[in-house]
């Protein structure tokens, strides 16, 4: 049984809708393949932006220990690295 994981992404810049769709398409990708836990959905995400045209794009995953146990995860999803 896979635990699924709840991911909370801050996305900079905020206001770019180009890179928030392709971040969404990014997110829907990984999730459909299968990609697991955060860190390996968070490194397929990271290069399917790259690949979408933004190369600077960085997938920060930040996880304390009480996030852990509650199967959730902050991610800082930057556009420019």
């Amino acid at each position: 049984m896979q635990v699924l994981t709840h991911i909370r992404a801050t996305l900079r810049p905020w206001d770019d809708t180009e890179f928030h769709r392709a971040y969404e398409a990014a997110r829907h990708t990984a999730a459909e393949a299968g990609a697991g836990d955060g860190l390996h959905a968070a490194i397929l995400v990271e290069r399917l932006l790259r690949e979408a045209g933004f190369p600077q794009a960085r997938v920060q995953v930040e996880r304390t220990a009480e996030e852990a146990l509650a199967h959730t995860e902050h991610w800082l999803v930057l556009r420019d690295g």
